[in-house]
């Protein structure tokens, strides 16, 4: 049940819904380095090491320490499977554990470097040309759970978010695009799945804020003693709610490597981040026992709800440049040093997205169903963190190697604008851009990896990454510790100065990577190695909806276990 006057508490949250958030800047900018099946077996700790195609990414100097020229090319599997349970309130332990797999065949590394020999005895001896593509991240999840829900809906959910909009607005098609109101509002309206709400004397209800009362076909409205209106869920419903996520984010890398007297080493990048981003989800709920729904007809009919069915795509595509320099030092005794410094990346986005809806009955003459003539499109910048990496590794002969790397980045540089971004749109990205700058900050990563040379031509190689989270938590005036979502839920408090942010700490999210695997190396020129990695993930969490508010009542949320892992091979070839 939810009371009416909480609709209006709600309006001023709707209007944030979108793409441009802390959670899609966080989703682009963070580099899940993957590169060639070596790299990926040590640890990705290739900041002194270099030599390999997937190090010039790390420190573009590793291209100089080979002394010949080289192609690469690593096709690869991103396996990712999860663990789902359901809780239709929030108190309620989450049931009907559900499994779902997603396996997706890519391409981490393909490359190849130019070595040219100088012919000089001391000085610059040689220098190296590359071409390198190196993937930085995978967007490859799925989950799916199921459970019964006799409190909430997500009909209803739809009717409180458009309490600020005029029934005439909700059913013009034209205000998809030529309007500012959220396109899941609009859809829910002509698709049947809310209606305008009116009392017993048949006028429409509107509070004294000018906010309409709208209800879910799924719910009902009863007068209670007082004289004031509650809003109930009819009966149990079936809730559905699916979520999948595919896409990579890849480094297309110029290279220039420089050695100096074979043991002092520079490189410097020209880097075009690039790749691509889908999105799908889709939430279906049904009725238990459709008789518990009778809906009436102003003509005196009656039909019965069955189930409704509300689909949300997102397609993005970015692409931007950074550059980034980097040295190794060979030292005495088989110790190297090595640093790197990237600048921020500024990339372009184009975000795609549509919303489609349905609404089913026993009697199908009173179906509906709403999606728009076109796919909305938006282009935006983001700037995103600057990296600084440094790494110190040791070499045991021609035995092995111990290599060390630590990592860190800014993420609360990053900053949303507009793509023409002319005066009037300055602050167009204000609150996003506030959001990022008070609660994204500082994260590092530590990577470690072993080789061992088991016989001349085959090693044996194992590493393990630990990254922080970027997000942090603030302090308010209260004394409690609240995110980003909090904050933009009282967004307004914190705007007008009625309430405050203090201090900060980051999540408590540590996230581990393991790797292992095996290289070949022939007397000719052809090698080859395998890496397998494997990535366990803390508990996420999903609310298919959120603002049934106050009241004792709850909406439902998802819990889910993730695991992923991938697998490359890379074939070389020196030359």
């Amino acid at each position: 049940m939810k009371r009416l006057f909480f609709a209006a508490a709600f309006a001023f949250v709707a209007t944030f819904a979108g793409a441009q958030n802390l959670a899609e800047a966080i989703k682009y900018s963070q580099n899940d380095y993957l590169g060639t099946a070596r790299s990926m077996a040590l640890g990705n700790a290739m900041t002194a090491l270099g030599g390999d195609l997937g190090s010039v990414g790390i420190n573009p100097a590793g291209s100089a320490i080979a002394p010949y020229s080289q192609f690469t090319i690593s096709p690869g599997i991103s396996m990712s499977s999860s663990r789902s349970g359901y809780s239709s309130w929030a108190e309620e332990y989450y049931r009907n554990q559900n499994n779902i797999s997603q396996n997706k065949g890519y391409l981490p590394n393909i490359g190849v470097t130019f070595t040219f020999d100088t012919y000089r005895k001391s000085g610059l001896k040689s220098y190296t040309l590359g071409f390198v593509s190196n993937v930085t991240s995978t967007y490859n999840q799925a989950f799916e759970a199921v459970g019964v829900n006799e409190k909430t809906s997500m009909l209803g959910s739809f009717a409180v978010g458009a309490a600020p909009y005029k029934p005439g607005e909700l059913n013009n098609k034209g205000n998809y695009f030529n309007s500012s109101i959220p396109w899941n509002y609009l859809m829910a309206y002509q698709s049947g799945m809310i209606a305008d709400a009116y009392d017993e004397n048949g006028n429409p209800m509107v509070d004294e804020f000018g906010n309409y009362t709208y209800l879910g076909t799924t719910e009902g409205l009863f007068k209670n003693s007082d004289g004031t209106y509650d809003i109930r869920t009819l009966g149990a419903l079936t809730q559905t709610s699916r979520v999948r996520q595919i896409g990579a984010k890849q480094d297309l890398i110029m290279n220039l490597g420089l050695n100096f007297n074979d043991n002092f080493f520079l490189g410097v990048n020209f880097g075009m981040p690039f790749g691509n981003y889908v999105y799908r989800e889709y939430f279906r709920e049904a009725a238990v026992n459709p008789e518990d729904f009778a809906i009436e007809y102003n003509n005196g009919t009656v039909a019965n709800f069955s189930h409704s069915v509300y689909q949300y795509s997102q397609n993005s595509s970015f692409a931007g440049f950074y550059s980034k320099v980097g040295f190794i030092w060979l030292a005495d005794g088989g110790f190297r040093i090595g640093a790197a410094f990237q600048t921020p990346s500024f990339v372009t986005i184009t975000d795609k997205w549509t919303v489609a809806g349905s609404t089913s009955f026993t009697d199908s003459q009173y179906n509906a169903s709403a999606q728009p003539g076109q796919n909305s499109e938006y282009s935006y910048n983001l700037m995103m963190p600057y990296r600084f990496n440094a790494g110190i590794a040791y070499t045991f002969w021609d035995r092995g190697l111990l290599s060390f790397d630590f990592e860190m980045a800014d993420y609360g540089i990053m900053r949303y604008k507009t793509v023409d971004n002319y005066i009037g749109n300055s602050d167009y990205f204000a609150v996003e851009n506030d959001v990022n700058r008070n609660f994204a900050g500082m994260a590092f990563q530590g990577r470690i990896g072993a080789e061992l040379r088991l016989f001349q031509d085959i090693a044996l190689r194992a590493g393990a990454i630990y990254s922080t989270s970027p997000e942090y938590l603030r302090l308010d005036n209260n004394g409690e510790y609240i995110n980003a979502n909090t904050y933009l839920n009282n967004y307004e408090e914190f705007r007008s100065g009625r309430a405050s942010l203090h201090g900060r700490k980051p999540m408590n999210d540590l996230n581990w990577i393991y790797s292992f695997g095996l290289g070949y190396s022939s007397k000719g020129s052809f090698f080859a190695d395998f890496a397998m990695r494997i990535k366990p993930l803390p508990a996420s969490y999903f609310n298919p909806y959120t603002d049934y508010i106050g009241g004792g009542d709850y909406t439902p949320e998802i819990e889910t276990f993730w695991r992923s892992g991938d697998m490359v091979l890379t074939l070389g070839w020196r030359f």
